[in-house]
């Protein structure tokens, strides 16, 4: 864009320069010089591109959070960071102290996960398993900050000789102005700018997407699926049933804590806070492994200890199991071998807005779905609250199951599906889905695998995604059409095409700023607030006429 400019701005001043020589001959041209041409081309482009250069110096704010996380890019030598369940390395480091498995398949390739107790070192990147990690950095992490946006490029000289004829010195004019009207920015805004508002927009109203292919497809979203804990409903379980079959209470009570206590599945934490309200102190165990959809288990005194969903330790017959499930609570089990220790029954609330949101999807004609890996009473006692058909459930499901739900609605019936989850068990699901929601409260396995991430805790964020969408392609339908007839009517307008009407040189300049202004307006009015609180996204403008 800026090759026009240049030309058109150079041209000028190389004429005015011819025309000074003939007029110091006395032989002045009919059309004189214009030296100021020149100068005011250049002023009036730069005032083109000063109301997005001004509001860029606030850009970022709109997309912060209520989180205090310290920068990784604060840490220093020597440093000891604590690495939590799930979560990624910050930095390389050495183990001082804690046990775990890490997932280092995303820096050395190797499925395989590996074990790291004290001394071992961990690599950036990596992810962590179910135990909790204290390390001793050993290099400052990398700078993985995004480069800064190159600066506008200066306006070039060149110098050309023309002919001094009447005709070419028109000839000029007509074509100066040309170039300079010619600048196709209305046109390589008109999506960017829209998109980019509309993030601006959504960071505002606790949405967070990860590309702008996000915001383009979710208009097309005709299928909604959750997953039940943590999404539709709150994840703050509490017990409100538990029976023991062991001699010993307070035994298998302790035990069933030193199990729990230190994973961060909302079930286990549940009753692991439970158990210390009453006063229960947990028993060590040894070699304690979460295992995905099933459950925990760990090793007491050379006896496997196993605690997590009826069907995965066998006892889903049970009479005790089958009383809890009636009551439509949600089963935690205990085993040592294969005896049945202990059952919790534990209950969940829905989130505050679960119901409007669910209500306002099936009012726009959208398929509301539920897969839980919960029983089935569980489940169907969500689905009645919400009022969604029995057809759309699935329950007892695996993170293949949720995979190959979402795989057949895409692949057999062709349609676009947002499925939105928080846990580890459904970062398969979120990759596998047209786009994956992630609730902020979730793991960090969970959020990498997502398109878009709900900041709030609040389910109107998939609302303000679909909406959002629909209204930014409505701009871009409009920027595209607007640009196309600037374009047209001012190119013919600058060339000469109409006789008593014309854009002179030194004007040619404003229609930078005309083509471009439409475009801004139209796109902030997705934010339905005041033009200044959203200028810092206007960098765009900057980035793209550079």
């Amino acid at each position: 864009m800026d090759l026009l400019i240049v030309l058109s701005t150079t041209t000028a001043y190389i004429f005015s320069v011819v025309s000074f020589v003939y007029q110091v001959r006395g032989q002045p041209l009919s059309t004189g010089e214009f030296f100021e041409t020149s100068t005011l081309l250049v002023t009036l482009i730069m005032l083109g591109r000063l109301v997005p250069a001004n509001c860029y110096s606030s850009s970022g704010q709109s997309r912060g959070t209520d989180e205090r996380d310290i920068d990784a890019r604060l840490l220093q030598y020597d440093d000891v960071f604590k690495v939590i369940p799930d979560s990624r390395v910050a930095t390389d480091g050495t183990v001082i102290s804690g046990i775990s498995e890490v997932d280092e398949s995303t820096v050395t390739g190797e499925e395989k996960l590996v074990e790291k107790k004290l001394g071992s070192s961990v690599i950036a990147g990596s992810v962590n398993g179910s135990g909790i990690l204290v390390v001793q950095l050993t290099h400052l992490p990398s700078d993985n900050t995004i480069s800064q946006i190159a600066s506008m490029v200066a306006v070039g000289k060149a110098i050309r000789h023309e002919s001094a004829t009447s005709a070419v010195v028109q000839a000029l004019t007509y074509s100066i102005s040309v170039l300079i009207v010619s600048c196709p920015c209305a046109i390589g805004l008109a999506v960017p700018i829209a998109v980019v508002i509309a993030g601006g927009v959504a960071a505002k109203r606790g949405v967070v997407f990860k590309s702008a292919e996000t915001i383009e497809i979710a208009r097309k979203v005709v299928h909604v699926i959750f997953d039940k804990t943590g999404t539709l409903t709150q994840g703050q379980l509490s017990v409100s049933a538990e029976e023991y079959l062991s001699e010993s209470w307070a035994l298998a009570a302790s035990v069933v804590l030193g199990l729990t206590s230190n994973i961060k599945h909302p079930v286990s934490s549940a009753v692991a806070k439970h158990l210390r309200r009453q006063g229960v102190e947990p028993t060590p165990l040894q070699d304690v492994t979460s295992i995905t959809s099933k459950g925990i288990e760990g090793n007491w005194n050379g006896v496997t200890i196993r605690a997590g969903n009826s069907r995965w330790l066998g006892v889903e017959e049970s009479p005790l199991v089958q009383s809890l499930l009636s009551k439509g609570l949600t089963v935690f089990c205990v085993s040592s071998g294969d005896q049945l220790l202990a059952a919790f029954g534990l209950e969940d609330s829905l989130r505050p807005d679960a119901n409007t949101v669910v209500s306002e999807l099936t009012k726009r004609g959208i398929t509301v779905s539920i897969v839980s890996g919960d029983d089935d009473i569980a489940v169907e006692s969500v689905a009645i609250k919400l009022g969604i058909s029995a057809a759309h459930l699935k329950s007892k499901c695996t993170p293949a199951d949720k995979q190959q739900y979402i795989k057949d609605i895409i692949n057999i019936e062709g349609k676009t599906v947002l499925f939105c989850g928080d846990g580890t068990n459904d970062a398969v699901a979120l990759a596998q889905a047209s786009i994956g929601v992630h609730m902020s409260e979730g793991t960090d396995v969970t959020q990498s695998a997502a398109d878009a991430v709900l900041v709030r805790p609040s389910l109107s964020g998939i609302l303000t995604l679909i909406d959002l969408s629909r209204a930014s392609f409505r701009r871009i339908v409009f920027n595209f059409a607007w640009a196309f007839v600037y374009n047209l009517f001012a190119i013919l307008l600058a060339a000469g095409a109409f006789v008593n009407a014309r854009i002179p040189p030194q004007y040619a300049g404003l229609g930078e700023l005309v083509s471009v202004l439409p475009i801004v307006l139209i796109a902030l009015q997705l934010s339905g607030r005041k033009v200044s609180d959203d200028c810092n996204i206007l960098q765009l403008y900057s980035i793209m006429c550079t």
